[in-house]
């Protein structure tokens, strides 16, 4: 079994001047050059404090301060979109800043995440079982109580599972299947893939700040477990690498 968060804290937390030391004996063109707003590997990232305050002492998710260093990023499709994921260790934990392009590699939307729960479970179907896991479904509700609403729709997928007390109809949609390639170095000569299947789901905190929920069922290389990431949407300039 995997230890708790193994996959955040490997990639969050490696060593950059083992990573530097790699690249110059590598002598390979940089897979990183061309990322949106900037980011790359080893470079130092800040994020904007507004929609923290906005949000105020509801959201679970937390600022990560300023000068975060980002130690690797993960890439995979959606659609007719691009994801990119970019991970970094700042003082208050691990990140993953989530920026969706384009196939021009226009900026579509960012989230920010950070880990909030780690589930290593005995009955998958609980959380994937196609009729009625846990993964999918319109509600979320965390340990303390907290719901969160499903972000993510497909019409076409909608399937009534059951009815509550009060008679409201629950449905579920199968999470979303992607795997995602984690280049940890600034030449791709180190990567990971992760199998994901996930649903999105929010709250609202203030009429202008939602908080994001994401719920992943995770495989890879050292286990596999059900991750849950709080977030927040971030706009574009309120990120800047430098």
């Amino acid at each position: 079994m995997a230890d708790a968060w193994s996959l955040l804290k490997r990639i969050g937390k490696k060593k950059i001047d083992q990573r530097k030391e790699s690249a110059r004996k590598s002598g390979a063109e940089r897979i990183d050059k061309d990322l949106p707003l900037g980011l790359r590997i080893n470079g130092i990232v800040d994020v904007s404090q507004v929609e923290f305050i906005l949000g105020g002492d509801a959201l679970k998710v937390k600022y990560p301060g300023t000068g975060n260093i980002v130690s690797s990023f993960g890439f995979f499709s959606m659609g007719q979109s691009d994801v990119k994921r970019f991970y970094f260790d700042s003082s208050n934990g691990l990140y993953m800043l989530q920026v969706v392009t384009d196939r021009n590699n226009a900026v579509e939307e960012c989230k920010l995440f950070m880990p909030y729960d780690e589930v290593f479970p005995d009955d998958w179907g609980f959380w994937l079982a196609d009729g009625d896991g846990y993964i999918g479904l319109d509600t979320f509700q965390l340990k303390d109580g907290t719901q969160y609403y499903r972000v993510w729709e497909n019409e076409d997928a909608l399937r009534i599972v059951e009815e509550d007390d009060q008679g409201n109809r629950l449905t579920r949609i199968p999470p979303a299947e992607f795997l995602e390639t984690i280049y940890l170095d600034s030449y791709g000569e180190q990567t990971e893939t992760v199998k994901y299947d996930s649903m999105l789901y929010g709250r609202h905190i203030t009429e202008e700040v939602a908080e994001l929920l994401l719920v992943s069922a995770v495989e890879e290389q050292e286990g596999a477990s059900v991750q849950i990431m709080v977030g927040i949407e971030l706009q574009p300039v309120s990120i800047k690498a430098i």
